[in-house]
């Protein structure tokens, strides 16, 4: 069995003022603006490529499914013209839920050593950097001409199917939950969704608890909430949120506090909602 707990931390996570000396040295990097279109042609860090990572959430997380998911950034990447050689950094205004996830997407796509911008923009300012309009390459991660064939350098552990979770307590894995305390209590239920509630079994880890003013807490401390919610770093941990973006920064965070065994279950509550077969609890039953 493979003692996770050995093997090296990676590297996730990059600031503002190390990325701006490096830079200033002559270091190339591919950097990555999340946010809306719009916000990144008005200024960027220099240099950058936007690209959309959030509006594209899979309506079926079967295995043809997550594929479709995965070729779908493949492709948008390639239209971003980026080298394997160089690192790619995911950036917005601060960590929030984009950045994240197109780390995770990059890493999901076989893509090396993806860097998340620690404090965004914002942190970028603060160092000293510039901001210019946008004018790189720009591109959508989207649903249009679906792929599901599998690719061998795909990181297909890194994402969760409908029927892992399902199995989730027969394989001893842990579900995490990571949206708001009222969703995880069924109090609240976005519109979109036709039953509110969570996954039995599901542990809450509030993706807001592992940022504070606009970057991540620090590893050990969020190491002692994911304790403190019940998670255990031995085990698989299958995150999930409303349709998979807030999962990324849970992902990310607990990458960070010594986590190796992760997954983004990329339905979400969103896909188990509309599947009235499937079990839920409230705090309300």
């Amino acid at each position: 069995m493979t003692d996770y707990s050995a093997l090296p931390l990676p590297r996730i996570l990059i600031s503002a003022a190390e990325l701006l000396e490096r830079h200033k040295n002559g270091e190339q990097f591919a950097l990555i603006d999340v946010r809306e279109i719009t916000q990144w042609q008005a200024g960027t860090l220099p240099g950058a490529h936007h690209l959309n990572v959030y509006d594209y959430f899979i309506p079926d997380s079967t295995q043809a499914g997550v594929n479709s998911l995965f070729n779908a950034f493949r492709s948008a990447w390639q239209e971003l013209a980026i080298s394997d050689s160089v690192t790619p950094v995911f950036f917005e205004q601060q960590v929030g839920m984009r950045s994240p996830r197109g780390a995770w997407f990059a890493l999901c796509g076989g893509i090396c050593q993806p860097l998340v911008l620690d404090g965004g923009l914002e942190a970028w300012q603060r160092a000293g950097g510039d901001l210019i309009p946008g004018t790189g390459n720009s591109a959508v991660i989207s649903a249009d001409n679906p792929d599901y064939r599998t690719d061998a350098s795909m990181n297909i552990a890194l994402a969760a199917t409908r029927a892992e979770v399902l199995a989730a307590q027969a394989t001893g894995a842990e579900i995490v939950d990571a949206r708001r305390p009222s969703e995880f209590t069924g109090e609240f239920a976005h519109e979109c969704c036709q039953r509110a509630g969570r996954i039995p079994g599901a542990k809450l880890l509030f993706w807001e608890d592992v940022v504070h003013n606009g970057g991540f807490l620090d590893a050990g401390e969020i190491r002692h909430r994911a304790e403190k919610a019940g998670l255990r770093p031995d085990r698989r941990n299958i995150i999930y949120c409303h349709r998979g973006a807030r999962a990324a920064t849970v992902f990310i965070a607990l990458q960070l506090a010594g986590y190796r065994q992760l997954a983004i279950y990329v339905g979400s509550w969103h896909e188990w909602a509309g599947h009235p077969e499937l079990p839920l609890l409230t705090d309300f039953n």
